[in-house]
């Protein structure tokens, strides 16, 4: 008896003694933080994950069950068995905190594992990677850990001056590998070399009981620095932006994604650069290494506000004038905060900035949540309000707007050129609710003929918000989102050329006796010469700087799909330069056209050398010999899906043609996989698709030049692209050109 119970005693004991719990394990990676890892419980029976889960409050969360845990070193997965707190399968609601607890539970696992991966297989913001076992030692921090971070000046501005990060160290706005760390007595000195040039940079760390550190770099005097930056960064002084505004030069942009890992599902971000005068896309593709850092380089003509999008299209505000490096300190998890919140607006509280200019870096994260009219009351206007009633609800908005502005402008008083990106922000913006509230009552009226406030139109006062606006500041160029301010002043109603008079003029002989391509000349000096009096009328000054822009970038559409021969677009440019009187815009204007008719006209050009021509080729190599009418596509773009379907009669036609083919390309990222094969097996069936990574898909869209989709190409039999503009809606005449009125087919 005694026996019996002391070998029971025994089997109680061991079982006990094999029982874990590790508090706040650590990890190297996640892909989101919805659920936050706050304990693990490990016995003989049973493995418990303790979850914390935050997301919005009244927002629904599921667990499906089917989570499990890998074991790092032998690969052997660990299903999960069961929950408490939370039912399986089943939506459960936030409450008001957003914020609950529950338990996952799992198989157990062998005593021996020591870092494991939690992996949600049906998520992709679940994910926990090397998520360790064994219970860290806070008492005994390693050297680096000890200075790991960013470190700020303690002072106003508040500069970013040092980043200490795994076997990166960022200082004098420059990217180095750290090579070496020892501690030496209180100090721990940090030895790195230059990614840039090579040169040896020594950095001395003496870090304080306040949190605080003394700094010294290549010996010199040790300075104090803090890992918080204040609130507001301090503005720097400036005379505001002078007659260099336009110049063309390359801009260095770099930095670090601390959390980084490839793990993650990404390995890249991407610029979605443009053009505003010529309209001419550049995205700008930004490479993610390993070790979470990226650099890239583009050109730039003037300065800008620009984002850096990374994953889940995060975007990351910065500022760069021509001829500047600028370098960024992300926070990846700032990053799954925010597409946590689902909120565009949520703060990346941990960005920072090096470069000359990071305080307008810094204002360029903050400018947006001040001056924005809420799309769904603008949505309810427009149905409600006529545009008089309208204008009264606005006033108080931009009141409180000017406010806003007039308060942040004291605040950077000493840079004009902040001053001017504060009040162009809240110009601009004013222009866009006044545009946006106008633009789409036409289509509501046509969707709606009872609703009789649809039916009343503006008068001419209620464009007197022109008046105040800067158009004429080569300054607004510099805002993020000027592109939209200009695209709807360039198109607003009072501009619409009423169809009788166009029919009017067609109607009449003398015109019908002219060419073609002179009757859509003459049709364009007409309505050109007739906006350009509507616009003196509406704006304080005669032909602005902004509408002398909206003019230039029509020229694009006019050299890419009207005119066709130099001498009717030289007779063109000719009436544009009497409305277009800056020396940059008229030099713009002349490349424009002379790119469109060189000396020597090509009809088709070879791609570069390089990683995205690769890709490109890789894809195209099984219809060598023949010509491609290429479709850059996605199932989430509606002109896209409009585009395929206007095109399928002509698909049926070409099928199996033995010199042309279709080929369809998107993105994983653009096109859901379960969308995507449903659509290709209903209208693609049979067709040359292609459903690319998004990193090989970014670097198609840097190749050939464009953000936005649809796009086409066309590629020779050669390999060759073909320059001329062949899209949906004219592939029929450029077929037919190409292979004669009775297309060739084989069954």
């Amino acid at each position: 008896m005694i026996k019996v119970f002391l070998c029971s005693l025994l089997l109680l004991l061991s079982g006990l003694l094999t029982a874990q719990t590790i508090e706040n394990p650590t990890f190297k990676a996640r892909n989101g933080s919805i659920r936050n890892i706050t304990r693990i419980e490990r016995t003989p029976e049973y493995t418990k994950v303790y979850i914390h889960a935050i997301f919005r409050p009244h927002w629904w969360i599921m667990e499906d069950g089917e989570n499990y845990l890998e074991d790092v070193a032998t690969g052997k997965r660990y299903a999960q068995t069961g929950a408490e707190g939370i039912e399986l399968k089943k939506e459960t609601f936030m409450p008001d905190s957003g914020e609950m607890d529950f338990v996952l539970l799992f198989e157990p696992l062998p005593k021996e594992t020591q870092t494991i991966h939690m992996i949600d297989p049906n998520g992709n913001e679940s994910n926990t990677y090397d998520i360790s076992l064994v219970p860290a030692d806070p008492k005994q921090p390693s050297p680096l850990k000890q200075v790991e971070g960013n470190w700020f000046a303690d002072d106003a501005q508040g500069r970013w001056t040092y980043g200490v990060h795994d076997s990166l160290v960022i200082l004098n706005n420059r990217l180095y590998d750290l090579t070496e760390c020892r501690k030496k007595g209180k100090r721990i000195v940090l030895t790195a070399r230059s990614r840039t040039n090579g040169s040896i940079a020594t950095l001395q760390l003496t870090p304080r009981k306040d949190g605080s550190c003394l700094i010294a770099l290549d010996g010199d005097k040790a300075q104090r620095y803090v890992r918080t930056r204040p609130g507001t960064v301090a503005a720097e002084t400036d005379n505001g932006y002078g007659e260099d505004f336009f110049r063309r030069d390359s801009v260095c942009l770099q930095g670090y994604l601390n959390g980084y890992d490839p793990r993650l599902g990404f390995d890249s971000g991407i610029l979605y650069l443009k053009d505003e005068i010529t309209r001419q896309d550049y995205p700008t593709v930004v490479p993610i290494n390993p070790d979470g850092s990226f650099q890239c380089s583009f050109l730039l003509r003037h300065p800008v506000c620009e984002n850096l999008i990374i994953r889940n299209n995060i975007d990351i505000p910065f500022y760069a004038e021509p001829g500047d490096t600028v370098t960024l300190y992300i926070d990846w998890e700032d990053v799954m905060a925010r597409s946590r919140a689902r909120d565009m607006n949520y703060p990346l509280s941990h960005t920072a900035y090096m470069g000359k200019r990071p305080d307008l870096s810094y204002l360029a994260t903050t400018l947006n949540k001040y001056f924005q009219y809420p799309y769904n009351q603008l949505s309810e206007a427009q149905k409600t309000l006529t545009p008089a009633q309208f204008q009264e609800r606005l006033k108080p908005v931009i009141d409180q707007w000017q406010q806003q502005a007039d308060s942040l402008s004291r605040l950077y008083a000493p840079s004009q050129k902040a001053v001017s990106l504060i009040r162009n922000q809240k110009a601009t913006q004013t222009g866009m609710a006044y545009f946006d509230f106008q633009m789409d009552r036409s289509y509501y009226a046509q969707q709606d003929t009872t609703n009789q406030i649809l039916k009343v139109q503006p008068d001419a006062s209620y464009y007197d918000f022109l008046k105040e606006m800067p158009l004429n500041e080569q300054s607004v160029l510099v805002n993020y989102g000027t592109n939209f301010f200009i695209n709807r002043f360039e198109f607003m109603s009072p501009l619409s050329i009423p169809l009788q008079e166009q029919i009017n003029i067609q109607n009449d002989e003398a015109f019908q006796a002219l060419p073609l391509e002179e009757r859509q000349l003459r049709l364009q000096l007409r309505f050109s010469e007739k906006k350009d009096s509507i616009v003196n009328s509406l704006c304080a000054t005669p032909s602005p700087l902004l509408w002398q822009i909206a003019r230039v970038r029509y020229l694009h559409f006019m050299l890419s799909d009207v005119l066709k021969q130099r001498q009717y677009a030289e007779a063109f440019l000719t009436q544009l330069e009497k409305t277009v009187t800056h020396p940059y815009l008229r030099a713009t204007a002349r490349e424009m056209l002379e790119e469109r008719f060189p000396d020597t006209p090509t009809t088709s050009y070879q791609l570069p050398e390089g990683k995205a021509t690769d890709i490109f080729r890789r894809i195209i190599a099984p219809h060598a010999g023949k010509v491609l009418f290429v479709d850059f596509w996605a199932t989430t773009c509606g002109p896209c899906r409009a585009g395929i379907k206007a095109t399928a009669k002509l698909r049926e036609q070409y099928r199996n043609h033995p010199e042309f083919q279709f080929v369809y390309i998107t993105s994983e990222a653009e096109s859901p996989l379960k969308d995507y094969t449903e659509y290709v097996e209903k209208n693609l069936k049979g067709e040359a698709s292609y459903r690319l990574g998004d990193t090989d898909y970014k670097y198609l869209r840097q190749l050939f030049r464009f953000n936005g989709i649809p796009h086409y190409v066309v590629v020779e039999k050669d390999g060759s692209i073909c320059t001329e503009n062949v899209e949906a809606y004219n592939l029929a005449s450029f077929l037919q050109r190409r292979f004669g009125t009775e297309q060739k087919k084989t069954e």
